[in-house]
């Protein structure tokens, strides 16, 4: 988000590259007590406000916000309310979350996001915009069947706070950490719709076969259902045979 770096120096930053590589030494070897690190840090710091400087105040302040929440929270392992109580991450529920600082065509710092699955204390989130202004080209099951599904539109009759846009190619996992808080919950069908989508994008050979097999096993239910009807109608020729024959013998 910071584009404008004249005047700025990099070279302690630079140089402290060596203590990035994984290895014991550096794990074990404190900040605090190396000089090349604190010169960084304070080179980073006069950059950071340098860069803070030439943007919005939206912009400036999402970024200060974004990193204070990572020094507080980066190693929390759990969802907490704003009270401090421990909460579940549901599925299927919408949270404002930091998702932090991003590279180019990422969504970054806080909005809204969806929950379509969870693993091992980390939430798949379905990151969410208000973008109205490419509402109408995006993809719903019903409004707009045709159009790119990379995108979805997140209705207010579905559930959700407002008319939104589900940004479905930038799922991805996160830690609860970047969870800030808890919204609305969403209908059960849209959810399953939307994970559904989400399985075509992000692996469309598997649902593809997924879709195959759907209609396979509809195939064969559908000839199940028909074979029922025809044994059913055979045992009441049968037994209308039967009663027709007794009355002739007797």
């Amino acid at each position: 988000m910071i584009k404008n770096t004249q005047n700025m120096f990099w070279s302690d930053i630079h140089a402290i590259k060596r203590f990035s590589e994984n290895t014991q030494e550096n794990k074990n070897k404190e900040a605090k007590k190396t000089s090349s690190i604190i010169l960084a840090s304070v080179q980073l710091m006069e950059n950071y406000i340098k860069g803070l400087k030439n943007l919005s105040a939206y912009d400036a302040s999402s970024i200060i916000l974004s990193d204070a929440n990572w020094i507080k929270r980066n190693s929390r392992i759990d969802f907490l309310s704003n009270d401090g109580n421990k909460l579940p991450i549901n599925i299927g529920t919408v949270y404002y979350i930091d998702f932090g600082n991003s590279f180019s065509g990422e969504l970054a710092y806080f909005h809204h996001g969806l929950c379509v699955g969870k693993k091992e204390g980390k939430a798949l989130i379905v990151p969410m915009t208000s973008g109205q202004k490419y509402f109408s080209t995006c993809y719903h099951p019903v409004n707009n069947p045709i159009a790119n599904k990379k995108y979805r539109q997140a209705l207010l009759s579905e559930g959700f706070g407002k008319d939104c846009v589900l940004k479905m190619n930038d799922t991805k996992f996160i830690s609860p950490g970047r969870i800030v808080e808890e919204t609305v919950s969403i209908n059960k069908d849209a959810l399953m719709q939307i994970q559904e989508q989400l399985l075509g994008i992000q692996f469309p050979l598997l649902y593809q076969k997924f879709i195959n097999l759907t209609k396979n096993l509809d195939k064969c239910n559908k000839q199940i259902s028909d074979q029922k009807r025809t044994i059913s109608e055979l045992k009441q020729e049968n037994n209308r045979l039967n009663m027709k024959l007794k009355k002739m013998q007797q």
